[in-house]
């Protein structure tokens, strides 16, 4: 009898501990903003995200693929020349996919460093000219060789009084021109000092003639006095 007993109190315990707890009441949903966790990228699709402040519950949403390539800067694959097209290409961060793009050819041009020089006669100068990629010098000419000459290399040499035009030609045709005027040699002022080194062979007009810039020792004195027979073919 007290074992039945015993059992039908154990029973009568286990049934009510078996209903379930009437559940809170519900949150009314206080959400933040919406921010993004995973962006979204031209193939992938991203992912947003929002917290409720009440109660901490989280919501999230799918954002869609974007579609727009994240495109990384032009580089230039091959070069354009006056001939030839370039090529250009640049590749999506995100998905790798490369774009191409043609460089027209170049245009042609000639320039000179310089367009008009001033020259003494017996001085020299050089001509710097700039073209386009692809195209080079054909040949340099000059309108006047008796006042003034220029090498293959662009390098001109004054002759005498007078005005000459020197002319570079590409390779593509294009032309550039610089005006050289020539002004006759200065004449050094003699005096009745000269100026000799023992070691010389000729006596100076002047101790700042170049051929002394490297002598520490000058003599000077009269031209009846000097040593030296012959006058230099620099400052005389």
């Amino acid at each position: 009898m007290k074992k039945r007993l015993l059992y039908l109190i154990l029973s009568f315990i286990m049934l009510f501990s078996s209903v379930p707890v009437m559940a809170q009441e519900s949150c009314i949903h206080d959400w933040d903003d919406w921010y993004e966790e995973i962006p979204a990228t031209c193939v992938d699709t991203g992912e947003e995200i929002r917290y409720c402040y009440n109660c901490g519950e989280s919501q999230t949403r799918i954002i869609p693929a974007t579609g727009k390539h994240d495109w990384d800067d032009w580089y230039t694959t091959k070069s354009a020349t006056i001939s030839r097209t370039g090529l250009k290409e640049r590749e999506c961060l995100d998905c790798g996919k490369s774009q191409k793009k043609e460089i027209k050819k170049l245009t042609p041009y000639a320039k000179l460093s310089k367009k008009t020089v001033k020259l003494q006669a017996s001085k020299s100068t050089t001509l710097k000219v700039s073209y386009a990629k692809g195209d080079s010098v054909k040949k340099w000419k000059s309108s006047n060789n008796k006042v003034a000459t220029v090498s293959k290399k662009g390098k001109v040499k004054a002759k005498k009084k007078g005005t000459a035009k020197i002319t570079v030609t590409l390779k593509s045709g294009k032309k550039a021109t610089c005006t050289i005027k020539v002004s006759a040699k200065k004449k050094a002022k003699k005096s009745g000092t000269v100026y000799w080194v023992a070691n010389g062979k000729v006596y100076h007009s002047t101790k700042k003639c170049p051929t002394l810039s490297r002598s520490r020792k000058i003599y000077s004195g009269s031209k009846s006095k000097c040593p030296k027979k012959r006058a230099c073919k620099v400052c005389y």
